[in-house]
């Protein structure tokens, strides 16, 4: 918390119970749901239909066991991680270079970049789609498997990213790179050995928030995979899930856990770079 809101609260005791409480209401808002169908996937259907609120009196880890063979989602979560895992890389390196080239190299007419860039993520998706999907049909791209969400993920999120990263490029003193120079350091000596030791907050923040971008996307994926069964994700498993079984509920939540399970593994692994980035200005004032 910065020295002006310590101030703020204060001066003004009351105003900082009201900030927790909304807190307390949005984390109630999201929690919920998760031990919802944690706690149904641990249920029988007839558990379920007779009381959906109760906790469960026997646990049922075969839930998890029929939803992998069953529902495919052992199947589904491969694809998920090799389309999350194909998209992140490219779009973590075409962003860290665009970012670098904008905020350091000088270049002519980089208001316009940015211009484009932010251009980009304010158009909303859905405009998209169409267009895109009809090209992918006219180069045959969409028979290729993960080959369409990979390309679209990156396509939407590198803009994004590198206005993020360039941000940070412009907080780094000039004086450091310029003692890199002397010392015989190029361009892309300074990048890899001088300013990426530096941005792990940064990187771990990009990562986290297009992992769960990419993890979670359904209108585009759903879209690329209707002419194919194959590189399904989970989010379109899941649909799939429901369809074939016939909404068994216990079986659904148990697959839903598995999807938002690497998510919280994920910002766990980085949640010290994570919560340092967002906190790393929150002192200055």
């Amino acid at each position: 918390m910065s020295i002006k809101m310590k101030r703020f609260f204060a001066r003004n005791p009351l105003h900082i119970w009201v900030f927790r409480l909304v807190l307390v209401v949005l984390a109630l808002v999201y929690i919920c749901p998760i031990l919802f169908a944690i706690i149904t996937s641990l249920k029988t259907e007839r558990e379920f239909y007779s009381n959906i609120w109760a906790l469960p009196q026997n646990i049922r880890l075969e839930n998890y066991i029929s939803a992998f063979k069953v529902g495919k989602i052992g199947e589904y979560f491969g694809n998920s991680v090799i389309i999350a895992i194909g998209s992140i890389i490219p779009i973590e390196i075409c962003a860290v270079l665009l970012a670098y080239a904008i905020a350091r190299l000088k270049l002519p007419k980089t208001e316009l970049i940015l211009i484009f860039c932010f251009a980009i993520q304010l158009l909303p998706t859905e405009t998209i789609i169409i267009p895109l999907y009809i090209t992918m049909s006219k180069l045959s791209i969409l028979s290729v498997p993960y080959m369409p969400m990979i390309l679209a993920y990156a396509g939407w999120s590198i803009p994004g990213t590198a206005i993020i990263m360039k941000n940070y490029f412009d907080t780094v003193p000039s004086e450091l790179l310029e003692a890199a120079r002397i010392d015989g350091a190029g361009e892309v000596t300074t990048l890899f050995r001088v300013m990426l030791p530096l941005m792990k907050g940064v990187l771990a923040t990009c990562i986290v928030m297009n992992f769960t971008f990419v993890w979670g996307e359904m209108m585009w994926a759903r879209t690329a995979t209707i002419v194919t069964t194959k590189g399904i994700p989970l989010t379109v498993g899941l649909m799939n899930f429901k369809s074939d079984l016939g909404t068994q509920w216990p079986l659904l939540c148990a697959a839903i856990c598995l999807v938002i399970i690497p998510l919280y593994l994920l910002f766990l692994f980085l949640q010290k770079y994570f919560v340092a980035s967002l906190t790393a200005g929150g002192v200055k004032g």
